[in-house]
Parts: structure tokens; sequence; C-alpha cells
């Protein structure tokens, strides 16, 4: 079956015929049900991303939607970003933005470990879910160790008298 269409829902029936006319065949009745495409989609439900890093998740809509909000929002805390909103209360590491050709683009940057977790693209009250996965930098330290040099300390005495003495001491520390 190709080209299938909403109005090609319904009962089927899936028959073998075992032998002659009077011999009884299989069969097997099922259901078959065409949907439409989703109003609001998205090329990937999963994204991957690392610390500092930037994501993109592009969300499909149809075209009825073309004049409802558009937004991204977090599951979480249900935060939202809405398209064409510039007001301080957008995160400036999250911007969203809509071509006109029903689709908007979410460019998140500058990811942090905490920004992992379930995500939505909403068209008017249609969600699409996105699963948000921020990888931890593994950071590399490295710690040089060097020995202090030995400590030498000298003091130079002398005695003015007959003999002219002079001594040297050393003290040395390992």
């Amino acid at each position: 079956m190709r080209n299938l269409q909403h109005e090609d829902t319904g009962a089927y029936w899936c028959v073998v015929e075992i032998g002659g006319i009077f011999e009884r065949d299989e069969s097997e009745q099922l259901y078959l049900t065409v949907q439409s495409a989703p109003d609001v989609s998205v090329v990937s439900s999963s994204v991957s991303g690392h610390e500092g890093g930037d994501i993109s998740v592009q969300c499909f809509y149809s075209s009825g939607y073309q004049n409802e909000v558009k937004q991204w929002c977090r599951y979480k805390d249900q935060s939202c970003y809405t398209v064409g909103r510039t007001n301080t209360s957008q995160n400036s590491s999250v911007q969203i933005s809509d071509d006109g050709r029903r689709s908007f683009t979410v460019l998140m940057t500058g990811l942090r470990f905490t920004d992992s977790g379930w995500y939505y693209c909403s068209v008017g009250d249609l969600q699409a879910p996105v699963q948000l996965n921020v990888s931890e930098n593994s950071q590399v330290h490295f710690l040089t160790v060097t020995e202090p040099k030995p400590a030498t300390v000298c003091t130079d005495t002398s005695t003015e008298n007959i003999w002219h003495r002079e001594e040297r001491f050393c003290l040395s520390q390992n």
C-alpha cells in the first residue's frame, strides 16, 4: 500500500489461500489508521552538546499554525522563550526565530550541565518533546611539583688579632 490518505483508514483482511476451493483459507483482520503529518514536529527528539557549546533545534509546524504563538519551553519549570519577544526576561543564551516558512529555530549557547533535561517546541497548544543532554567537559589539570633546592647558609667570621684568624661556617639543609 502506498500513498495512503486519511480516507484509507478502516478494516482490512489479510488472506492466504491454502488449497482448493473447498479448503479453509487462513485470514486475519486488521485495522489500519492513517494519520496526517503532525501539526508540530522536530527533526530529532534528542540532542546532545558539551558544556560551553551550542545546540540548535528546528521545530516545524503546519501552515494552519502560522499565526500561533511559538515557544521553546522546559518541562522542569515550565519556563518558555517566545518567538519575537525581546524583553529583558528573555535569556540571551536562548535565541528563537521563526523563518516564516513553517519552521522556527532554537539556538542555545553557552550550555551548562544543568541545562540537561526535557524541553518542547510549542505552537499554539501543540507540543513536540526534545531531550537535551549536556555532557561535562573532561578537564585535565596538571600539577607540577618542584622540590626545593638544598639551601646552604654560610657565615664568615674573622677576628683581628696577632694571628689574623678567619673562619667560615656553612650549614646545608636537605
